[in-house]
């Protein structure tokens, strides 16, 4: 890998921040600030305080104890106290009476079997619950002097004056001495009468719903209030009514028992208790028994069934807290708020220190310290070895190990609550021992990060991975075959058809296997991200078609293994040859300009001399035919000469050489040659039409060059124009360019095209009886392209034009309004 600039590497503080010996005491510190950090987000998480209040009466630890303790006196209300006589006695079936022992024993909350019934007993809570039925009221309490008071409204009256943050429910109102905390929420229960419609009821959530309940004539017992499902207690044998095809748990009701002989051995559950017989393609019902039904339908739904509400305005439920309990909970809440802070701070702190410490080592991991080196990033040869697969099933492992020690904590400090006499001790040995095993999962689960994001600043996550090891291995042996060699020979067409074929017939076998499904469907998503990096190489195919046509080089990659890699071999190869053949071309056209240029010279020297020779006959006393025969000569030397001119100055304007372009006036130009020629046009005979719309037109050029170009097209028209035809000469502006064309009708047929007549020696004269040399329109587009414009022949039947286009100078606004002011 090619280095780049590592000046600022040099650096010292540089050189001390990436040496190894820091790098590892900075991970080794990494390590152990992890531990207490995740020790301290542990105990900030299971704290016993609520974050959201200072007090404990407003905390969310005293809103459930009230909630649990309210439900527990209104479940005991209405399903014990409604239910005993005189003596105590329960007069309902005992299914009843141990449902709601039950219920107490399922939620922790004790109790006391007397004679005198069942007591409720609680620490946290005074408590009265009463129910009056037929004038009668039976109750339980726990506040002393209770037998003091002769009727329920002077106990709950004296309870009042003698309690605080009391909550009291009679005649289905809840009554208290607590402020409103302004929160608002909402308790939704079914009712007796509407079973598919629900109870809306708005209180605050400090304080307690009134609720309801209800009983139906299957034996079901249904209290709501304030738990989020319903508390069910049955009345009825459960096994005589599974018996019957009542599964009153669930509110279902079978019938039509099948026998043995009915249910075939082939069958499948959909959803627990409904079976598909295979064998008779039928559908049944098991029950808990192992009773098997053809039919199940809810209890509510049938025509006999009926559901009755519970008379509950005879219930009164108070409690209140404790003061000496309540005191106690004040101080432990306190106490456990200040854990709480203490353990937030210290996590903010370490969480600082170790984010930091996190990106530095990220940042620095992998990193050559060597200055000398080409390589800037360089792994561990051994550590590098280890497929990237082990690095991520270990940072999979220690991930999953912190958050089962996480959800697991309090069983953990439950095992190791007894370790150490003192409870310091204790606590001590548990958040150390908890510290170590973080650090230790974090030394294994970072240090495999760390190691991953070496293999990516390396290049080698992938290259270094057990899956890719095994890809290419199982590739080299494909490419072995004659399978491969095959597939790789067909047309492109071929084998991106026969890629959408596998496609297709791949999703039709997912959508219809068993089994086989998910390793079906791998292999559909292998070949579909084939498919799209096939059209991704296709963009490049297409890129490398359009440098192609541009005759640039293409500098991208197409892989050994894409479906348009010998397409692209081909382009390359075709791309090689055209630029061979264009720099032939180029060299072949430099040589002929050379040559050219070289015979011109090597001419001019020699025909000057006979000029010269030619001069001095030209001044002896010759006789009349001697004479005539030099001024033959005189004259055949001269075009001689003119030609040789012509082709010197074509070759040189070609090359680029002896152009001089400079600023200047193209019509004021254009207006000196027609001058320049007036006559010629007189002696030639011809009319000649002058239409310039154009007062200037200021453009970059060689003023010899374009007088030359103006000159050739001149004397060309007044050559070759018909007897009696007039000959039109425009200027004018089209967009940003001037625009000078000639337009004449030719005096012989023409019967050559525009690119023939604009070849060196082509003349419109094939039998060359006009004494032309056919350089004059060449040497026209030479000169006209050599000043940056363009030149254009048109041929229509007779017809010859001749167009010069220049691209016009914008001059610049400042130095207008200078010319203005001036």
């Amino acid at each position: 890998m090619a280095t780049k600039s590592r000046k600022f590497e040099q650096a010292n503080w540089f050189k001390a921040l990436s040496a190894k010996k820091t790098r590892t005491i900075a991970f080794i510190l990494a390590c152990v600030i992890a531990g207490g950090f995740c020790l301290s987000v542990v105990l900030y998480a299971h704290s016993h305080a609520d974050n959201s209040s200072r007090s404990y009466l407003k905390s969310e630890s005293y809103k459930v104890a009230s909630n649990e303790m309210y439900e527990e006196l209104c479940v005991t209300a209405s399903a014990y106290l409604r239910y005993v006589d005189d003596q105590w006695n329960y007069t309902e079936p005992k299914h009843l009476l141990n449902d709601y022992l039950n219920y107490l024993d399922y939620n922790r909350y004790k109790y006391k079997k007397t004679e005198d019934g069942i007591r409720l007993v609680d620490s946290q809570f005074d408590y009265y619950v009463g129910i009056t039925q037929n004038g009668k009221t039976r109750y339980l309490s726990n506040i002393k002097d209770i037998k003091n008071y002769d009727s329920e409204t002077d106990r709950i009256d004296a309870f009042k004056s003698s309690h605080k943050n009391y909550i009291l429910r009679r005649n289905n109102e809840i009554m208290s001495d607590r402020t409103s905390s302004g929160q608002i929420v909402d308790y939704y229960y079914n009712t007796a009468e509407y079973l598919d419609a629900v109870t809306e009821e708005f209180y605050a959530d400090n304080l307690v719903p009134v609720g309801g309940s209800y009983y139906d004539n299957y034996g079901r017992y249904f209290y709501n209030y304030g738990n989020y499902d319903p508390i069910v207690f049955y009345n009825v044998d459960p096994s005589y009514n599974a018996r019957k095809g009542l599964d009153l748990r669930n509110g279902l009701k079978y019938s039509d028992r099948l026998g043995d002989e009915e249910i075939g051995d082939d069958y499948d559950t959909d959803d627990g208790t409904i079976y598909y017989d295979y064998d008779n393609g039928i559908y049944y019902y098991e029950d808990d028994y192992g009773n098997a039904w053809a039919k199940c339908e809810n209890l509510y739904d049938l025509s006999d069934y009926k559901a009755t509400d519970n008379d509950d305005t005879g219930i009164t439920v108070f409690f209140a807290p404790k003061a000496e309990r309540l005191t106690a909970m004040e101080k432990e809440y306190t106490e456990a708020l200040n854990d709480m802070y203490r353990a937030k701070l210290l996590m903010v702190i370490l969480g600082g220190i170790e984010f930091i410490l996190v990106c530095y080592l990220l940042t620095i991991c992998a990193y050559n310290a060597e200055p000398e080196s080409e390589e800037r990033w360089k792994q561990n040869s051994f550590l590098k070895k280890v497929p990237t697969e082990v690095y991520l099933i270990i940072m999979a492992l220690t991930i999953t190990f912190a958050i089962g020690f996480f959800v697991c904590w309090n069983y953990y400090v439950s095992n190791t609550k007894d370790v150490f006499g003192s409870a310091f001790a204790n606590a001590t040995f548990r958040n150390v021992l908890a510290a170590a095993l973080f650090a230790l999962a974090y030394l294994a689960g970072f240090g495999s990060l760390t190691q991953i994001v070496g293999k990516i600043k390396t290049k080698s996550i992938f290259k270094e991975s057990l899956i890719c090891r095994l890809c290419k291995f199982l590739w080299h042996k494909y490419k072995e075959t004659s399978l491969y060699h095959y597939f790789h020979g067909l047309p492109l067409g071929v084998k991106l058809t026969w890629k959408f074929i596998l496609i297709f017939v791949g999703i039709f076998v997912v959508m219809s296997s068993g089994l086989t499904m998910l390793i079906l469907l791998a292999v559909e998503i292998v070949l579909c991200i084939s498919m799209l990096r096939d059209f991704s190489q296709l963009s490049k195919l297409s890129k490398q078609i359009d440098s192609l046509g541009e005759e640039e080089p293409y500098e991208g990659k197409i892989r050994k293994t894409s479906a348009v890699y010998a397409e692209s071999e081909k382009l390359s190869s075709v791309q090689d040859k055209v630029r061979e053949s264009v720099e032939q071309q180029i060299q072949s056209e430099r040589l002929k300009i050379e040559l050219v240029t070289n015979v011109s010279h090597d001419l001019k020297t020699p025909l000057t001399s006979i000029i010269s020779y030619i001069d001095l006959l030209k001044k002896m006393d010759l006789d009349d035919e001697a004479a005539s025969y030099v001024k033959i000569l005189d004259k055949k030397a001269q075009k001689l000469k003119g030609v040789v001119s012509d082709v010197f100055s074509i070759a040189k304007a070609t090359s680029g050489v002896d152009v001089n372009l400079t600023k200047l006036d193209f019509v004021m130009l254009l207006n000196q040659c027609i001058a320049d020629a007036e006559d010629k046009i007189a002696d030639s005979g011809k009319t000649v039409k002058i239409n310039i719309n154009a007062d200037s037109a200021m453009v970059m050029g060689d003023g010899d060059k374009l007088y030359r170009v103006f000159q050739n097209i001149v004397d060309n028209a007044l050559n070759y124009s018909m007897d009696g035809t007039r000959i039109f000469l425009d200027v004018y502006k089209k967009a940003d360019k001037i625009v000078f064309a000639e337009k004449n009708i030719s005096a012989t047929p023409i019967n050559f095209t525009e690119e023939e007549i604009l070849e060196r020696f082509v003349r419109g004269d094939k039998s060359r009886t006009d004494g032309g040399s056919g350089l004059g329109l060449s040497i026209s587009k030479s000169f006209t392209e050599a000043c940056g414009g363009t030149f254009n022949i048109e041929i229509d039947g007779d017809m010859f034009k001749a167009t010069v286009e220049m691209p016009i100078i914008q001059e610049d606004k400042a130095e207008k309004s200078e010319d203005e002011n001036k």
